[in-house]
């Protein structure tokens, strides 16, 4: 049953960091934008909490880095690389961008309410939780709104100029609105589980290989370690069909402050799989439609990066966007500016995640047998020194609207 009618100027899909983020540049400038978000809270768990030195710069930017960096956080220095407990090589932040030296732990949904109670400062910001989108309202070849079903089953039409899908990497936007792909590469899962964090680990990041797997090891806020396990694509219901046991003694001596973890272990109830999958979708506007973030341009979880990129995209959307609203044209040409100036980037961060993926999701012996020489060479080139600034921090700056930009 369709009950009452609203008007907007900007839909917002998605209250993930690039939604959220979208919404509260648009509210501040005046636009009527609401927020859908389909889950009944923030409540996020494994789900993009290492904010890169990238993403501080862009909160430098916008003038909300001291606002952010309030928040509960952990910060991360530096990183190091080890064949089981032999270190090949080491980075920190510090010498890539000397005014960020370090990468931002804050909790996602911590992050996600203070944009939240930032955007409700204005009039003009509205959001509804627990409104999954049912369809996508057409009027001659142009997106004019979404219809969502509501709490009590009752179905909400909201129109707006624009309609802006930030729904993550399983869109419903991009899939109502036959978005297609360009490419998508998917080497593998990560499954993540978290331990206790000992007291003489400090503000380390930790890439390790095995002659079996390889693992990601974080800090994580406020006294854990998150530990992402790489397992080629496949793998995992293989592991699962095979029981406990063997990935319990596997994690038991990969590291040994994981020993207690895996010794409790008796199911695979703690294991969280994320997959590591990068997309483009081949054009990301129609007429009154737009996607922004992992809906448009999902990011493996190699170099942690996939939030930033996606935040970064919105900031530069609320600026097209805003754009077109002044001179109302919502055309795909307009829209189609954001994929325009963000593409490039992406894509050769994508290229840079899927030479990685071949190295860390392998399931070649051989690949894994010369793992560690290929680490050990690779620190000593200066290749390895620009691939991680690529990475982790923003080369140009985004030119940012001054009306964007919140006072200190």
């Amino acid at each position: 049953m369709l009950g009452k009618q609203l008007q907007k100027d900007v839909i917002v899909v998605g209250g993930g960091p690039a939604g959220m983020m979208l919404g509260l540049l648009l509210a501040k400038v005046g636009v009527q934008v609401i927020v859908l978000e389909s889950h009944d809270n923030f409540d996020r768990e494994y789900r993009g909490e290492v904010l890169q030195p990238r993403f501080v710069q862009l909160l430098d930017q916008l003038q909300l880095r001291t606002y952010i960096e309030q928040l509960p956080h952990s910060k991360l220095k530096k990183g190091a690389f080890y064949h089981y407990d032999k270190k090949k090589g080491n980075f920190d932040f510090a010498s890539m961008i000397a005014g960020v030296p370090y990468a931002l732990w804050i909790p996602q949904p911590i992050l996600l309410q203070a944009l939240y109670a930032k955007a409700k400062e204005y009039p003009t910001f509205d959001m509804l939780f627990h409104a999954p989108v049912k369809k996508l309202i057409e009027k001659d070849g142009t997106v004019t709104g979404v219809v969502v079903e509501q709490e009590n089953k009752e179905l909400l039409e909201i129109q707006a100029k624009i309609t802006v899908g930030a729904d993550g990497r399983f869109s419903t936007i991009r899939r109502l609105g036959g978005f297609e792909l360009e490419y998508e590469y998917y080497p593998g899962d990560l499954i993540w589980f978290s331990v206790k964090r000992p007291p003489h680990w400090g503000e380390e990041l930790q890439f390790k290989i095995t002659e079996g797997h390889s693992y990601i090891t974080l800090p994580k806020y406020p006294d854990l370690l998150q530990v992402g396990v790489a397992l080629p694509r496949g793998e995992w219901k293989e592991t699962q069909r095979q029981g406990i046991e063997t990935f319990r003694k596997e994690i038991m001596h990969t590291n040994k402050e994981f020993y207690d973890f895996a010794e409790s272990l008796v199911n695979f109830k703690p294991f969280v799989p994320l997959q590591a999958k990068n997309h483009m979708v081949k054009t990301w506007a129609k007429n009154g439609c737009l996607l922004i973030g992992d809906a448009a341009h999902c990011s493996s979880p190699v170099g942690a990066i996939g939030v930033s990129l996606a935040v970064t995209t919105a900031v530069v959307a609320a600026d097209v966007i805003w754009d077109a609203l002044q001179k109302h044209d919502v055309s795909a040409k307009v829209l189609g500016r954001v994929q325009e100036i963000r593409s490039e980037e992406i894509e050769e961060i994508h290229q840079i995640q899927k030479r990685m993926g071949k190295l860390f999701f392998t399931s070649s012996k051989f690949i894994k047998g010369i793992r560690p020489y290929i680490l050990s060479a690779a620190f000593k080139t200066p290749l390895f020194s620009m691939i991680q600034k690529k990475l982790f921090v923003m080369k140009n700056p985004v030119a940012i609207n001054p009306e964007f930009v919140f006072n200190k």
